[in-house]
């Protein structure tokens, strides 16, 4: 990596797991989670100028100059947390988003911060899939827009990805709360990890946003433990930092801390 790029992005982290295309190149998984609308760099406590969309976005494209068997992952709460969120309402997150090109993304409970309705539309304006397998939406459009799982073809190789999301009660106003049903996750992973299966996939990937507390009783090291079927988990919402991911089974669970400051990039050979 350049210097000028470590030198910006000091906080960019590489975990290894081990996996190999059939062109003979790794596949390399990027992952982000908790932005909460840190578009610009910030400074807080020991933290200082880090992060920032522009740094995001210049790391993105030297990781994919290295090897283009790539695939750029958001664990949800992309949403809320700076005036931008305020100003443009979410959607010059979603623009950034596409002009990086992610390839997925999950639900956040930050997401939902402006209602169900506000939501569906700003998502109609994503350039990649939104994933979530264990909400059940009251608004139509939302549910047409939001899809269980989706299948990425890379490297010769078909990547399942479903999304988990947390229980909104308590997150989010109680009249946002009413509009989505919240489906129990595991057994919503159960039913991803056999439809994935089904459907021929060589790498089954879990986007959550459950987090890592392991006081909740729904939490990305339960979701492995009962179904140790999935290979990676991209975690969010606990604001968890792992330099290495952490191994349940064969699951690797990774998580990335907020705000933009540090990107997850997983390396996968011999698949």
């Amino acid at each position: 990596m350049k210097n000028g790029i470590r030198l910006l992005f000091s906080s960019l982290i590489f975990s290894l797991l081990l996996v190999m295309t059939g062109n003979g190149q790794p596949l390399v998984i990027m992952h982000t989670n908790d932005t909460h609308s840190q578009i610009d760099p910030y400074s807080y406590k020991g933290d200082v100028n880090v992060g920032g969309f522009l740094r995001r976005e210049a790391a993105i494209r030297e990781v994919r100059a290295q090897n283009p068997n790539t695939l750029l992952f958001d664990a949800g709460d992309f949403s809320q947390g700076t005036p931008y969120f305020n100003v443009f309402k979410g959607y010059m997150e979603v623009r950034l988003m596409n002009a990086m090109g992610y390839d997925a993304a999950t639900l956040g409970n930050h997401e939902f911060d402006n209602g169900s309705a506000a939501l569906a539309a700003r998502l109609k304006t994503a350039d990649f899939p939104v994933v979530c397998a264990n909400y059940k939406f009251a608004n139509k459009k939302l549910a047409k827009v939001v899809k269980p799982y989706v299948i990425i073809e890379r490297g010769g190789h078909r990547i399942g990805v479903f999304g988990l999301a947390v229980n909104l009660d308590g997150y989010v106003a109680p009249q946002i709360a009413r509009e989505v049903t919240y489906l129990d996750p595991v057994a919503c992973a159960r039913q991803m990890v056999k439809e994935l299966q089904n459907q021929n996939c060589d790498l089954i990937v879990c986007l959550s946003h459950l987090g890592v507390n392991t006081n909740m009783p729904d939490n990305d090291f339960e979701i492995a433990r009962q179904v140790p079927e999935i290979d990676v988990i991209i975690g969010g919402h606990s604001h968890e930092e792992m330099p290495q991911p952490n191994i349940v089974g064969k699951t690797r669970i990774c998580q990335m801390t907020n705000k933009g400051k540090c990107f997850g990039v997983l390396t996968i050979e011999d698949l």
